[in-house]
């Protein structure tokens, strides 16, 4: 930095900087007070600096001006030589201008002479100029009549209907002379039969409508009449490529596989399936182009053409008024057939149901973006568009719906599949299971292998339905993709929000878990009825009412959370329980939940109840062997009991068969003690102290629990002794207060767990057990028939309930009471004779 200019820009000074005397590149700069203030502020050795850094720049500026010079050495040179040859040019112009200015002075002259000498016959020539013209006119007007007929029979209809138009004006005016009226009503019947000549070829569409339309109108025919006709001749015309569609679309059904066909095999060779979107574009680019060229061609013949025909401006207005009313009447009558046509395209089973959910929704939004574009190039009022736009908003709902439609019947056709093929996988086992009890040479891999694969058909249904829906999702949102969206230009947040909720949350996914439901219940009705009408057979294996239940519960509980989150990740919105309805609270993205809530309510609502209808299934078929075995039996002419009945061994086989089903599918919080087959490890025998103590002793010195009658009852039977009626009154009462106070709830406390399901198939057949015991009469052997069967049942049923058996010991206690006040002579069976009985089966 320049000390002298720091110096100078610290002390005040009353000039501007600019004008700073110190300052070398400023305009005031004075070299006297330069130096002097430089020997005065500085050192020698900044002197020396100063001065040779001085002259560097004093040789840099000379070259830097040497260089300027040279390169416009040239330039000078070149402009000395322009102006020097713009002076000679100068010079000759100033000659030439001299010399015109003498000829336009000579030609001035000459031109007043020619005026003076002109000007007394100018007004004859006008005169005479006029009346020839006029003259013209007169034999145009008296030739009229023959030219109008000579253009009639050579067919020249365009120049007749000129031609008179033309003289029309004249024709008019002049019509009081008497000559001119003649030519007037002679051209006017020549004219009126040109104007029924062309109103007949009009009319039989004999020639081009429009042509015929314009001279019709030249000659004063109705606009309403001919606007109505024009529209009517050319319907047909409009419609033929929309024909040719309607053909098209057909020759895909075919190809279909459709059975039906109404088109030749020439126009089926010749036309080839087209996609959708090629479709839309060829049937759009066919039918909507034509009518835009008609609606030209319309609007030039009767809207914008200036009428021919004097009339007042109000009248032409109310004229044009009606012809675009004809016109907007027309087409949106054509626009509604073409929208009914692509209606049956989106439907169609060829192009409604492709897998291409990219070109189908690109073909959604092409056809709506078209035709919203289109729509404005008509001179329609607003009403008319209004309509317009409401046929694209319908069809826009239309094609959604046909597409969600599609993917219910897709999701239907995979889960009936999925069960159609469950339904044969049970018949086989089921088949198979009989076959080898009957050959008894089932082995313990296969039942894994039966565990196995009925475990794996419930995981395989869930993943199958769970994925199939969450590929919907996923298919649904190629709506929202790359689009504004489908002609809802500046709209597309409203539009989201309301596909995501009308469409896919309620039309689609809500709809789908309704006919679900829809499904379930009646298997369930089914089941019901089944179960009703008596009959052992029924049309669905009750392991697919196990299996169904369960796969409710796990659709409930797993995969209806996770498609909301992939609902939630593809559209944007959040799910809330919005029971008040203050939407302002939740939020615009929100969506309330709260069907939702109630639909998975009506879930675990079916699941309880395919699960009771299984226990009632289960629990009948034992019911009724059980039932058939205690009627065909004669209990008063028994023999004394040497072994178990077969009917017992069946029930806890079956029992056992229906362990292993349900605990492959519900499984206890506790682990259950597995139930053996082997005949060695016979039961389970174990001190109860909450059983009434009347077991014998084994001879190893353990405790064996035995299933005796209460003291009550054995001693209102002994005391009433063998053939004794004193006691039937109270017997009878008895027997009342235990009908009509004692009641098992049979599906009390119902979990989804292995012990609460068998619990419940043994209540009813305990219970079953105990009402046909009521109805019957025993004897002394029949009495200990029943305690062996009972006991034997009860070694066996406490290990299917998890060592939770009161109620067993309770119901089994009952029914041999039960059998002791029926029996005539009630001598109970030692305890060790029952042991040895029941480890000998």
């Amino acid at each position: 930095m320049d000390p002298s200019r720091s110096a100078s820009n610290s002390q005040p000074s009353t000039f501007p900087s600019t004008y700073d005397p110190t300052n070398i590149d400023s305009p005031g700069f004075d070299p006297e007070t330069y130096v002097t203030k430089l020997l005065r502020e500085t050192r020698l050795t900044q002197l020396i600096d100063k001065e040779q850094l001085l002259t560097k720049q004093i040789k840099t500026l000379d070259n830097e001006m040497q260089t300027l010079v040279y390169e416009n050495y040239n330039k000078f040179i070149s402009a000395t030589d322009t102006i020097r040859q713009m002076k000679k040019d100068f010079k000759t112009m100033e000659d030439e201008m001299t010399h015109l200015i003498s000829t336009m002075s000579t030609i001035n002259s000459n031109n007043h002479q020619i005026h003076l000498t002109l000007d007394n016959r100018r007004q004859e020539i006008r005169k005479l100029t006029s009346i020839h013209l006029l003259l013209q006119k007169l034999q145009y007007l008296f030739q009229l009549p023959n030219k109008l007929k000579e253009y009639a029979d050579d067919n020249q209809y365009d120049l007749a209907v000129n031609t008179y138009t033309k003289a029309l004006k004249a024709l008019q005016k002049y019509e009081h002379i008497p000559s001119f009226n003649h030519i007037q009503q002679t051209s006017k019947e020549t004219m009126n039969n040109i104007r029924d000549e062309l109103k007949s070829r009009f009319d039989q569409q004999q020639t081009t409508s429009s042509n015929v339309v314009k001279l019709l109108l030249q000659l004063g025919e109705s606009s309403d009449y001919l606007a109505q006709q024009y529209l009517s001749q050319n319907k047909h015309r409009l419609e033929q490529p929309l024909a040719l569609m309607k053909q098209q679309l057909i020759v895909a059904e075919n190809q279909l596989g459709s059975t039906s066909s109404t088109i030749s095999n020439t126009v089926t060779q010749q036309m080839h399936p087209m996609d959708i979107l090629e479709f839309v574009d060829t049937s759009y680019n066919s039918y909507i182009k034509n009518l835009h060229e008609f609606v030209e061609s319309y609007e030039l013949l009767f809207i914008r053409n200036s009428s021919t025909v004097p009339s007042s401006p109000s009248i032409d207005d109310e004229y044009k008024e009606r012809c675009k009313h004809y016109l907007e009447e027309y087409l949106l009558e054509l626009y509604s057939n073409y929208i009914k046509f692509i209606h049956d395209l989106f439907q169609s089973k060829y192009y409604g149901q492709d897998d291409d959910i990219q070109l189908y929704v690109r073909a959604i939004d092409r056809f709506l973006r078209r035709s919203s574009n289109d729509i404005y190039k008509y001179l329609l009022t607003q009403h008319a568009l209004e309509k317009m736009r409401l046929m694209l908003d319908t069809f826009l709902t239309f094609a959604i719906e046909c597409r969600l439609k599609f993917y219910h019947l897709y999701i239907d056709r995979h889960f009936h599949d999925q069960i159609i093929e469950l339904r044969k996988s049970l018949t086989i086992i089921q088949t198979t299971t009989t076959t080898n009890e009957q050959v008894q040479s089932s082995s313990s891999t296969e039942n894994q292998q039966l565990q196995l694969n009925l475990s794996q058909c419930v995981d395989k249904m869930l993943k199958q339905l769970t994925s199939d829906i969450k590929i919907t999702f996923q298919n649904l949102s190629t709506f929202l993709n790359g689009t504004e969206m489908i002609g809802h230009t500046g709209k597309k947040n409203l539009f989201v929000k309301q596909f995501a909720t009308n469409h896919v949350w309620n039309g689609f996914f809500l709809t789908l878990l309704h006919r679900l439901i829809t499904y379930f219940e009646h298997e369930y009705t089914t089941a019901s009825n089944n179960s009703t009408m008596i009959r052992h057979e029924q049309s669905s294996p009750p392991i697919l009412l196990l299996i169904l239940s369960k796969l409710i519960l796990d659709f409930d509980s797993s995969s209806i959370p996770y498609l909301c989150t992939v609902f939630e990740e593809k559209f944007n919105l959040i799910l809330e329980n919005n029971q008040r309805g203050d939407n302002q609270k939740s939020g615009s993205s929100s969506i309330d939940r709260s069907t939702l809530t109630a639909v998975q309510k009506q879930f675990s609502i079916i699941a309880k109840q395919l699960l009771k209808q299984y226990i009632c299934s289960q629990g009948y078929t034992l019911s009724q062997m059980l039932r058939k075995s205690i009627e065909t039996r004669d209990w008063l002419n028994t023999i004394e009991p040497r072994h178990v009945r077969s009917v017992m061994k069946r029930i806890i086989e079956d029992l056992t068969q229906i362990d292993k089903q349900v605990r492959m599918l519900y499984n206890d919080q506790q682990s259950s003690v597995p139930l053996t087959s082997s005949s060695s490890s016979y039961g389970r025998y174990y001190h109860r102290s909450n059983l009434i103590s009347g077991g014998g002793r084994s001879s190893d010195g353990g405790r064996r629990t035995i299933i005796m009658p209460r003291s009550s009852a054995l001693d209102r039977a002994t005391s009433r002794g063998p053939g004794s009626s004193g006691g039937s009154t109270g017997n009878l009462q008895l027997n009342f207060h235990k009908v009509f106070n004692e009641k098992l709830d049979i599906f009390i406390d119902l979990q989804f767990q292995k012990t609460s399901i068998l619990s419940s198939i043994i209540k009813l057949l305990l219970k079953t057990y105990l009402e046909c015991i009521r109805l019957k009469t025993f004897s002394r052997y029949g009495l200990q028939q029943v305690q062996v069967d009972i006991n034997y049942l009860y070694n066996y049923l406490w290990s299917f309930v998890n060592n939770d058996d009161r109620f067993i010991t309770n119901l089994l206690e009952e029914i041999v009471s039960s059998t002791v006040m029926r029996c005539l002579d009630p001598i109970l069976m030692e305890a060790s004779v029952i042991t040895v009985i029941c480890e000998g089966n």
